[in-house]
């Protein structure tokens, strides 16, 4: 299936492709109507229960995976980064926050394991759960007519449909808003009539430090290329950002 009829499918059951800026409401709006618009996506691009998009990928599994390699990372350096002799404000600032921030993340990984995560998975699989990525204001919109309108598709992927809600969760804390996780995870999770299982897996995911730990990833593997003050600024602003999560 190319990409024309991916989009024509599309259109058939009421998203619309637009692949252009489009005017929806301001980003202050209210952020549950952005999780209303959020299920109406999924409930649309859900219904049928067949593989009709071959050509997209699935990243199932990939983020979890991710977070399992950046604790692996951030173990080995800190045994390295305690024996040296020489040490930078970044390193320095890593030792005072490294064994906080991987209790943090394996309490967050283990509390997703505990939540029937290969269960989750599974139903994902079957159902051809489909995520749009991209779900914020600037990229996902319902009209008054209730068409679904959409910028890009570019990042659409195979993946547990928690994963739309956690990316909008992301979204917003890089906004520095002051967001309450709980009410947005269990307004989606009544909406949809969740059970207790996804609930906690998307409690887990928003537990998680991941903008710290994107950061010190990125320093670590040698990614980062600007001065250790505009470091370690990037670092507080994502410690306040994760902060503004759940915790476990």
């Amino acid at each position: 299936m190319d990409n024309s009829r991916l989009v024509s499918f599309l259109e058939k059951r009421g998203i619309y492709v637009l692949n252009e800026e489009f005017i929806a409401p301001k980003e202050d709006d209210n952020i549950l109507n952005q999780i209303d618009n959020i299920i109406a996506f999924q409930k649309c691009i859900g219904e049928y229960k067949e593989n009709l998009y071959p050509r997209i990928g699935s990243v199932i599994g990939k983020e979890i995976n991710s977070f399992n390699s950046q604790l692996r990372l951030m173990s080995s350096y800190y045994k390295k980064v305690e024996k040296r002799e020489e040490l930078n404000t970044i390193d320095f600032y890593f030792i005072r926050r490294a064994e906080a921030l991987i209790d943090k993340g394996r309490k967050a990984l283990d509390h997703l394991y505990a939540c029937n995560y290969k269960k989750l998975i599974e139903e994902s699989m079957k159902n051809y759960e489909v995520c749009l990525t991209r779900v914020d204001e600037k990229n996902l919109y319902v009209s008054e007519d209730e068409k679904i309108l959409v910028k890009t598709i570019r990042y659409l992927s195979y993946n547990l449909k928690e994963h739309d809600i956690y990316s909008y969760i992301k979204k917003l804390k890089r906004r520095d808003k002051d967001i309450n996780c709980e009410e947005i995870i269990s307004y989606y999770v009544e909406k949809l009539k969740l059970d207790k299982d996804n609930k906690e897996y998307l409690r887990a995911l928003s537990s998680y430090p991941c903008e710290e730990l994107r950061i010190l990833e990125k320093y670590i593997l040698g990614k980062l290329k600007d001065r250790d003050d505009k470091i370690i600024n990037s670092l507080e602003k994502a410690r306040k950002y994760d902060s503004n999560g759940i915790t476990m």
